[in-house]
């Protein structure tokens, strides 16, 4: 047998689901699904919109809200002269300072509201920025505190004999050095199919796997399933979940022993992303070094075509499903 290179992934990596850019539109794998007919917006999904931007965008609307609410104030002193008592006559600065300092209620004392409009005013500035404050500070505990793992999953799944049954594989891995209890994973297969009154039909499969749950995820977790009579891939070829449009994904949650809380990863991979007739590269070596085994991340989305002798570790321990 002649000693091959790893095969490299494809130029479009598996895509864990996630609802894309465009509004309305949700990715899984190479697909997108785009919701029409659903309402534009609903106020209770405010809260939800804040939670799910991204920090750049998250700080972004803080300060510009920040901005237009001490502009509108200040327009609001500076509308009726006089609300402002020590401040420079036609000086919209000082009225913009003035709210700055309402808002935050600091008051340094020089400037102070001058009438009773003004007094109503930083009364209404005071009370809005208490409630503003309240809401980013309990908006940046919440995105602070929401429970986020590191779970890696191979770009690619493989399909090769595993103890003389064709088995499809994937890899998850731990990148935290801390425990995933109770962890479990589940797998399911969707493709769309022809019904016998010539519907076309988008059917889910759950998959069953060698292992579904293991009670610590520390490092890798290789998920097996054993493709026999009662597996939906079945005699199916590439070509076959190519035409069919399948799409093979993946759940795996746990609680995070750090934070004592759930936490979930997920991934798709479409039917360019199984490769039959390939095994992983194993990535645990024996030992090497008084106790120490070696557990190589580098090598952990490699494939080999079966029949080669690369990708083993030296001394390495060559199935470790777990």
């Amino acid at each position: 047998m002649n000693q091959q290179g790893p095969v490299r992934i494809p130029v479009q990596k598996a895509a864990r689901p996630k609802v894309g850019s465009e509004r309305g539109v949700f990715q899984m794998g190479t697909s997108k699904i785009k919701r029409v007919g659903v309402a534009r917006w609903y106020w209770g999904d405010v809260y939800h919109w804040m939670l799910t931007l991204s920090w750049p965008n998250f700080f972004t609307l803080i300060g510009v809200s920040y901005l237009l609410t001490n502009l509108f104030f200040a327009a609001a002193f500076f509308a009726v002269p006089g609300s402002i008592a020590n401040a420079r006559p036609g000086y919209f600065p000082d009225a913009l300072f003035f709210s700055i300092e309402t808002l935050a209620t600091v008051g340094y004392g020089y400037m102070n509201p001058g009438s009773t409009y003004g007094h109503l005013v930083a009364s209404t500035e005071i009370l809005f920025g208490m409630v503003q404050i309240a809401v980013v500070t309990g908006l940046l505990f919440a995105r602070f505190s929401r429970p986020t793992s590191r779970i890696l999953f191979s770009d690619v799944a493989v399909i090769t004999p595993f103890n003389g049954v064709p088995t499809l594989m994937l890899r998850a891995g731990n990148e935290r050095g801390n425990l995933i209890l109770e962890a479990s994973v589940r797998a399911s297969l969707i493709r769309r199919e022809m019904t016998q009154e010539g519907q076309l039909f988008t059917r889910f499969y759950d998959l069953e796997l060698e292992r579904e749950t293991t009670g610590v995820f520390a490092l890798t977790w290789t998920i097996l399933h054993r493709i026999d009579e009662s597996s939906p891939l079945w005699g199916k070829t590439q070509d076959d979940l190519l035409r069919e449009a399948a799409t093979l994904s993946v759940l795996l949650t746990g609680t995070d022993d750090t934070l004592n809380d759930f936490v979930h990863a997920r991934q798709t991979y479409s039917a360019d992303h199984i490769f039959y007739n390939h095994h992983f590269a194993d990535i645990m070596s024996d030992k090497l070094e008084g106790n120490v085994r070696i557990l190589d991340y580098s090598k952990f989305h490699d494939i080999y075509p079966d029949g080669s002798e690369g990708g083993n570790m030296p001394g390495a321990a060559l199935a470790h499903p777990g």
